[in-house]
């Protein structure tokens, strides 16, 4: 007799948590969402993981959960961190607390090296790390409008021999409509680079200037700056033994 599969939990219910718990729920796993704001928790228990935009997916309902506390009685053989990367220093050591011993900590977050933050509490072995290439905001009826999609999503291990787990929850993940590519250690670090290239480049730039990323791109003059903060990023990244190729920029 085939044992029911664990839960997955989702620290986090912002716009890139709920999208990847709706894509969880919607593949048939049981789904534990965890977030400390009350009203974000009281519309999830009103309407469910409701997606809408780039693409339309419901997940069937969710355990939710206002503190980390009582996960430790739930079991999750895999913990997704959705958190801003700022959080992790308060997080990490409650989430020590919760966690099984057997646990996958995913990072599924921005920036360089929040997987190294987890893997300092963490055994290295059940640490991974997730890049997101969607975004998306939380409307006023509790519903997540995904605004838009680049495929595919990456999920990558500290120890590769992780990688084969990790490919299962990829292929999961693409059942669903959310194309997920497993790689390998250094790979994912790769592609966590890359994209805090662009990051690096846009974020300052539209908050300073007051315009989307869309439009930074659009516009000359501040397309001209990207492209200038862009070759120097792709410098950087020369320089570390990160190669992305002709097209990259």
């Amino acid at each position: 007799m085939t044992s029911k599969p664990r839960p997955i939990a989702i620290v986090g219910a912002g716009p890139v948590g709920s999208i990847l718990g709706a894509h969880f729920a919607n593949a048939g796993r049981d789904v534990i969402m965890v977030d400390t704001s009350a009203a974000r928790c009281t519309q999830i228990e009103r309407v469910g993981l409701q997606v809408v935009g780039t693409q339309t997916v419901s997940g069937r309902p969710v355990k939710v959960l206002r503190e980390l506390a009582p996960l430790r009685d739930e079991g999750p053989d895999t913990v997704y961190v959705c958190t801003k990367t700022w959080a992790l220093k308060g997080l990490l050591p409650a989430l020590v607390e919760v966690a099984p011993e057997d646990a996958l900590i995913v990072s599924y977050q921005n920036g360089i090296g929040p997987e190294e933050d987890a893997a300092a509490q963490f055994p290295r072995a059940h640490v991974a790390r997730g890049i997101a290439n969607y975004a998306g905001a939380v409307e006023e009826d509790g519903r997540v409008n995904m605004q838009w999609f680049t495929p595919p999503n990456f999920l990558g291990p500290l120890d590769d021999a992780r990688l084969d787990e990790l490919q299962r929850i990829a292929t999961q993940l693409g059942s669903s409509g959310l194309e997920t590519q497993a790689i390998s250690s250094f790979e994912i670090k790769k592609m966590a680079f890359f994209k805090a290239i662009l990051n690096s480049a846009l974020n300052a730039l539209c908050a300073s200037s007051g315009v989307t990323m869309r439009q930074a791109m659009a516009y000359r003059h501040t397309r001209t700056m990207a492209q200038r903060l862009l070759r120097e990023g792709l410098s950087v990244a020369s320089a570390l033994g990160y190669h992305y190729g002709e097209d990259s920029l």
